[in-house]
C-alpha cells in the first residue's frame, strides 16, 4: 500500500563563518518557562522598545527565546492568542504551524473566517506572505513588471522583494499563477543570500531524489544552497512498506503548486532551522569554572566531546571551537602531536603513531577514562559462538582458516573483513592479534572497510547476499552497540573469545581477554588549562560524561 506524506527535510552543516555572522543579529532573552505546545497561546518575540512583533523568532526553547533583530535593539517575549479559524480545529492547541504564523501576522484568513489549508497560493499571495515573514516593508511606486499596476494590492510587496533580489526582473510577474515549490525554495535562498546567511554552497548529493533533474535551472542553486546550509526543503515521501523504511521513495516535485498549509509548514520549519543554525552558544551557569581545551578524537568517542560541550553551553553546536566531527583515531593523534589540538579521546595508538610521536620528540600522557574492548562479530545465523586468539591469528595473518566448521560452526566458507591500517580498530588488532605481523594482503585487498560503521554494515550485507558463507569482522564493544541506534538493528552477533563472553561485566572485571580503555590523551608538557581539564575528566564530571555517552565508567 502506498502512502504519500509531506515531509520537511534538513541536511548538511552550516559553515562557522556564516553562523557567527548570523548570531550577531540573533538576539536572545532568558525565559523562566518552557513552551507549552498544548496551550491556547503562542509565544512571540517583540522589539522591546516598540512592541512590534518579530516574525523570525521562536521560543522559549530550553529556557531561551530568540529573534532576528539587526542593530542594538532588545527583545521581549509576549503570549499571543493565535487567530481561530473556523476550519481549523483548536483541540490540543490547534495546528502548530498555522498558530505560530498567524500569531506573527505572516498568514491571515479569509473574510468568512476560514484558513483554507488546501488552497493553492498565487504568486501575488506568496509575495505578501514572504514579505511579512521577513519583515520587508512594502515599497510604493510603479512596478518594473508590465502586468503589475501600482494600484494592485500586492505591488508594494513585489517591488520590495525585487529590490532585494528575491525576484529577478522579467517582463511579466504573472501574479495570478500558482506559486510552485521550486519558486518558494529559490525565494528563500535568495533572501538568505541577501541577508548574508548563505556562504557555504557545497555540491549537495541529490541521489535520494530521482526527480532532481526536473528542477528548473533557475532553482537548482536554491535547493543546493538550502540543503548544504542546513535549511529545509519540501518533498513528498511514498511509504511502500510501513515496517521497512528502506523502500521509502522521495520526490521533490518542484513544479507542484504550494498550498497554504505547505507554505506554513515550510516557513515554520525554516524558523526552527534558522534558530538551530544561528543561535549563539550561551555558557550554562552551572558549568565547571574552567575552559574547554581544543578537543578531537576517534569516530567512536565523538559523543564524549558533544556531551562535554552540552554541559558547558546552551546551543553548544554553534560554539566556534566545537568540532563538527572528530578527525578519527590516527589523524587526531597526529593533530595532538603537531599541537593543533590539546586533548583527544581515543583508544590505543597504532605502532605508526608511536613512531610518529617519537620522530617529533613528543611524549604523550594517557589518562584512562572509559572501559572498552575489541570484539569480533559474525552473522547471527552462524552456529559458531566461540573463537580463539590462535584461530584469529590463523585467519588474519596466515589466511589459513576458510571454513567455520573449524570453530564448531556450519560447513560454510569464512570470509574475513578488516579495517584500514590507520584506524583505531587496526591499532587494537596490533595490540591483541597481530604481534608485529601484518594482516594478510589477500584480506586487505578484498575486504577492507574504510569507515568504522561500514565494517558492520558490510559484514551484515555480505552475509545476506552470499548464502552458504559467513563473514567475520571486528570493532569496539560500546561503539558496536551505540551505533545501532543510528544504523538500526543488524543481523550480527558477538563471538566469545577463548570461551569468555564479551559482556560489560567481563570487560569491567578484566576477564574478557581483549579489554582496553578509551583515553584522554594530552602532550606531557606544562599547560595549566589542559591539566585542569584532564583533572576534571578524571573526577565525577568525567565519569558522568562517560556514562551518558554510553561507555563503561572506570570506578
Amino acid at each position: 500500500m502506498k502512502k504519500t506524506a509531506l515531509i520537511i527535510l534538513s541536511a548538511a552543516a552550516l559553515s562557522i563563518s556564516t553562523a557567527v555572522q548570523a548570531r550577531d543579529m540573533l538576539k536572545y532573552v532568558k525565559s523562566d518557562e518552557e513552551y507549552d505546545y498544548g496551550s491556547e497561546y503562542v509565544y512571540v518575540a517583540c522589539e522591546k522598545l516598540t512592541g512590534k512583533i518579530i516574525p523570525l523568532s521562536i521560543g522559549p526553547l530550553d529556557g531561551y527565546s530568540y529573534a532576528y533583530l539587526p542593530g542594538d535593539g532588545e527583545i521581549e517575549i509576549k503570549k499571543i492568542k493565535p487567530v481561530v479559524f473556523s476550519d481549523i480545529s483548536m483541540e490540543w492547541g490547534g495546528d502548530l504551524n498555522i498558530n505560530e504564523l498567524s500569531a506573527r501576522g505572516v498568514f491571515t484568513g479569509f473574510e468568512d473566517g476560514t484558513f483554507q489549508k488546501d488552497r493553492v497560493l498565487t504568486r501575488a499571495e506568496m509575495a505578501a506572505i514572504f514579505s511579512r515573514m521577513f519583515d520587508v516593508t512594502p515599497k510604493d511606486g510603479n512596478s518594473s513588471f508590465s502586468d503589475i499596476s501600482s494600484s494592485d494590492w500586492f505591488c508594494g510587496y513585489v517591488n520590495a522583494l525585487s529590490e532585494l533580489g528575491v525576484y529577478v526582473q522579467d517582463e511579466n510577474f504573472n501574479p495570478d499563477n500558482p506559486a510552485t515549490r521550486e519558486q518558494l525554495i529559490q525565494m528563500t535562498f535568495r533572501m538568505l543570500s541577501e541577508l548574508g546567511y548563505i556562504e557555504k554552497n557545497d555540491d549537495y548529493d541529490f541521489s535520494m531524489y530521482p526527480d532532481f533533474n526536473d528542477v528548473s535551472d533557475f532553482a537548482k542553486s536554491g535547493y543546493n544552497g538550502l540543503l548544504s546550509n542546513k535549511y529545509n526543503v519540501i518533498y513528498d515521501m511514498i511509504e511502500n512498506d510501513f515496517m521497512d523504511t528502506a523502500d521509502d521513495e522521495f520526490y521533490l516535485l518542484p513544479q507542484k503548486p504550494v498550498t497554504r498549509y505547505e507554505c506554513a509548514q515550510f516557513l515554520y520549519m525554516f524558523i526552527r532551522n534558522f534558530t538551530d543554525n544561528n543561535a549563539p552558544a550561551i555558557r550554562i551557569e552551572s558549568a565547571p569554572d574552567i575552559e574547554i581545551p581544543i578537543l578531537d578524537g576517534s569516530t567512536s568517542t565523538y559523543d564524549i566531546t558533544k556531551n562535554i560541550y552540552s554541559q558547558f553551553y546552551q546551543n553548544y553546536g554553534n560554539y566556534p571551537d566545537f568540532p563538527q566531527a572528530h578527525s578519527k583515531t590516527s589523524n587526531s593523534y597526529k593533530r595532538l602531536i603537531d599541537k593543533e589540538v590539546d586533548m583527544i579521546f581515543v583508544p590505543d595508538p597504532s605502532d605508526d603513531i608511536k613512531n610518529y610521536a617519537e620522530e617529533k620528540g613528543v611524549e604523550l600522557q594517557y589518562i584512562p577514562i572509559a572501559y572498552e574492548a575489541m570484539i569480533f562479530f559474525t552473522s547471527d545465523q552462524n552456529k559458531a559462538n566461540n573463537i580463539t586468539t590462535h584461530q584469529l591469528q590463523d585467519i588474519y595473518i596466515a589466511n589459513a582458516i576458510n571454513n567455520w566448521k573449524e570453530m564448531d560452526g556450519d560447513n560454510a566458507e569464512l570470509v574475513a573483513f578488516c579495517r584500514n591500517n590507520d584506524s583505531g580498530s587496526h591499532a587494537q588488532m596490533e595490540k591483541f592479534i597481530l604481534n608485529g605481523s601484518e594482516i594478510n594482503e589477500a584480506i586487505k585487498k578484498e575486504h577492507t572497510s574504510w569507515l568504522m560503521s561500514s565494517i558492520l554494515t558490510e559484514v551484515d550485507d555480505y552475509n545476506k547476499e552470499h548464502p552458504g558463507k559467513y563473514a567475520i569482522g571486528y570493532s569496539l564493544y560500546y561503539y558496536y552497540y551505540n551505533i545501532q541506534s543510528i544504523l538500526g538493528p543488524l543481523n550480527l552477533k558477538l563471538l566469545n573469545i577463548d570461551d569468555v563472553e564479551p559482556t560489560e561485566e567481563n570487560i569491567k572485571n578484566g576477564t574478557y581477554p581483549y579489554t582496553t580503555n578509551y583515553y584522554a590523551v594530552i602532550r606531557n608538557e606544562d599547560n595549566p588549562k589542559v591539566d585542569a581539564f584532564a583533572k576534571l575528566m578524571q573526577g565525577d564530571f568525567g565519569k558522568e560524561i562517560v556514562k551518558i555517552s554510553g561507555f563503561g565508567v572506570i570506578d
